[in-house]
């Protein structure tokens, strides 16, 4: 198995996704948002793509603002994509570190 085909184990995809990624749990068909919490499949894209989220979630999340500006975030996988990053949540991560 090539090195970017390895497996990871569910603390390992919630570490990588608490640095601002939504990391893509493909054996189980979920999503990883950055608060560690699992997004749902919700449909397949007419250009192939995977949308998931999931709404319960996001509304009550405290660190939505810095996620999205709509009511819940939805994301979009690629084909064969294992994680795709949350340019918001680096940005203000960025800026956080910054501060300090």
């Amino acid at each position: 198995m090539a090195e970017d085909e390895r497996v990871l184990s569910d603390e390992q995809m919630k570490q990588r996704a608490a640095e601002g990624y939504f990391v893509r749990d493909m054996e189980n068909d979920r999503v990883y948002c950055p608060m560690g919490e699992i997004l749902r499949k919700k449909c397949n894209r007419k250009n192939g793509e995977v949308r998931y989220a999931n709404k319960r979630v996001c509304k009550v999340c405290e660190q939505k603002d810095i996620c999205t500006r709509s009511p819940w975030k939805e994301i979009d996988f690629p084909e064969g994509a294992a994680e795709v990053r949350n340019k918001n949540w680096l940005r203000a991560m960025k800026m956080e570190s910054m501060q300090i």
